[in-house]
């Protein structure tokens, strides 16, 4: 505690040293002018007032020069000490927003969000998007039998797997919930292919994952099975909790059908809705299953299972 309030009186030092360079650079010349005229009285005794004051106009004017030449002076070096702490300022924004935006986006976009080339609106806004849940089957019986530090370990393959595959498709991770990931195409950033790549996203991460299993497997442990339930549609976007903790989300009935879909997926099966399925119907190959009854809704939802990929895909 000690050493941080040390620290940082000598921040707050420095900071007021910097801040006031051009009252510093006046002060240097009244010292100088002060100097100046004790010299002059000491070498002449006569004229004592105008030899204090320079009102001799030889004296005068060379004060007066020296003046604005340590005026000038302040006024550069703080310049230059602001130019330089708005620099630096701006560098740590820079950093924080992409830290920030690096955890939802890929860094391709978050880099293009930082320099300004992508905005991302804070206030709340309705536009079109991709929803897709992930979530692993039988995660229950898989963490009852291993120790709290291997399952978390696991997640976090997994998950590196996952995101990796998102970034690829340039999504964005909205939120992990567990054993379960949410992720968005057409918020905050949109494509006009977006419902193509939450496709391919969802197939290559059931690609990604065998090869997942086949490591785990010869390491003796289980094999992780996702559901996949992807719906497109209107949804709300927008920055949502508190003044202390906000995150980039979506709301609205698309999430919730997209939810659905998942819980209703079975192993290995990617599942999309009937406006998605309209979309992408030449770009993949799939099968109409029966209804999926969603739970407060009044009717079932038309979904499709997505089996592979067309030659347009």
């Amino acid at each position: 505690m000690g050493k941080e309030q040390s620290t940082m009186s000598t921040l707050s030092r420095r900071s007021a040293i910097t801040d006031h360079m051009v009252l510093i650079g006046f002060g240097l010349a009244v010292v100088y002018w002060a100097i100046d005229s004790v010299l002059s009285i000491f070498l002449s005794y006569d004229h004592f007032l105008e030899k204090f004051f320079g009102i001799e106009l030889d004296d005068i004017w060379g004060r007066i020069v020296v003046l604005c030449m340590f005026a000038i002076f302040g006024s550069h070096a703080q310049f230059t000490i602001n130019e330089r702490k708005a620099a630096a300022e701006k560098m740590e924004r820079d950093a924080a927003t992409r830290e920030k935006f690096r955890r939802l986006l890929s860094p391709d976009l978050a880099e293009m969000v930082v320099n300004g080339q992508l905005t991302v609106e804070k206030g709340g806004e309705s536009r079109i998007a991709t929803v897709m849940f992930v979530d692993i089957r039988g995660f229950t019986a898989i963490s009852s039998n291993a120790k709290a530090a291997d399952i978390l370990q696991m997640l976090n393959d997994y998950y590196e797997t996952l995101v990796d595959i998102v970034f690829q498709h340039e999504g964005t991770v909205d939120k992990f919930m567990g054993d379960g990931m949410m992720v968005i195409w057409g918020a905050p950033i949109n494509h006009p292919d977006d419902p193509a790549r939450a496709v391919n996203a969802g197939l290559d991460i059931l690609k990604a994952l065998e090869e997942f299993n086949f490591d785990r497997i010869s390491q003796g442990g289980a094999a992780v099975e996702v559901g996949i339930g992807i719906n497109t549609g209107e949804v709300v976007a927008g920055y949502i909790g508190s003044n202390r903790t906000m995150s980039y989300s979506v709301i609205g009935d698309t999430v919730n059908i997209a939810s659905r879909l998942c819980s209703a997926a079975s192993p290995g099966q990617v599942l999309i809705s009937e406006y998605t399925h309209h979309i992408v119907q030449r770009q993949f190959s799939m099968n109409a299953i029966a209804p999926v009854h969603a739970k407060g809704k009044d009717h079932s939802i038309k979904a499709y299972t997505v089996t592979g990929r067309t030659g347009s895909a």
